[in-house]
């Protein structure tokens, strides 16, 4: 018995190693070498966002960092920008800690989510960031991944305390079909879990990192599905580690 779990480990190790070497041998085009002192992967982006099927789709302008080598992000966007005193939205997940903030005119809050739920759905926001951060790949040392079926990685970070992973697909060249996960989706006062999904679509080279330059992202209701997020890259930069190379 404990040989056939010894033997059962040894395979997943090995099943895991070889789909993270896929997923970053499409990642990194330019080899571990494209990767090296990346620090953050910076973004400005246009977008659209809704709150249902039925809802509106709210145009947006935003700046997204993501940290490299910790789990970390800040995305910042306007909402409506043609509007004087629209409000601006947050979206961040900083030493440890999830939040969302909107604020009329950019200045006064009007609506603050942080907490448990919140830092849970942050940090599953910024595992499936992977995808436009590819440097995570190599640069992130506590990260653990895990081979759950033929063509799916699950990633989650060792410090979390949230209970947070979410689950890559790859196809066959170990390009990430859609990142999966069970994520907090805020209805009223409550936080429900939610089936949810991120994609990415378009993929083009940045110094030696492919990256989607079309990104959606949809909730899975039981009655229905619905895409509420869909965004372009604008512009990218690359921010690396000063120093002796």
């Amino acid at each position: 018995m404990k040989a056939m779990m010894v033997l059962e480990a040894q395979s997943e190790a090995l099943a895991s190693r070889a789909l993270l070497g896929s997923l970053r041998a499409f990642c990194l085009p330019g080899g571990e070498a494209a990767a090296l002192r990346v620090r953050a992967i910076r973004t400005t982006q246009i977008g659209e966002m809704r709150m249902s099927e039925a809802a509106r789709w709210i145009p947006f302008t935003a700046d997204e960092t993501i940290e490299a080598t910790c789990s970390s992000f800040r995305w910042e966007a306007r909402l409506d920008p043609a509007k004087i005193g629209s409000p601006t939205v947050i979206d961040a997940y900083e030493e440890g800690r999830g939040r969302l903030v909107v604020k009329l005119g950019g200045v006064l809050p009007i609506r603050k989510i942080t907490g448990l739920d919140a830092d849970r759905g942050e940090l599953q926001r910024y595992l499936a960031s992977i995808l436009s951060c590819p440097p995570i790949l190599l640069n992130h040392p506590s990260l653990e991944w895990s081979a759950i079926g033929a063509g799916t990685l699950r990633v989650g970070d060792r410090a979390d305390v949230a209970g947070a992973s979410v689950a890559i697909d790859l196809n066959e060249q170990g390009r990430p079909l859609v990142c999966r996960a069970d994520r907090p989706r805020i209805v009223g006062k409550e936080a429900i879990l939610t089936h949810w999904s991120a994609t990415g679509a378009d993929f083009r080279e940045y110094e030696g990192l492919r990256i989607p330059s079309h990104l959606e992202a949809a909730w899975h209701l039981p009655e229905e599905t619905f895409t509420y997020f869909r965004a372009e890259i604008t512009s990218l930069k690359v921010i690396r580690e000063s120093g002796p190379q």
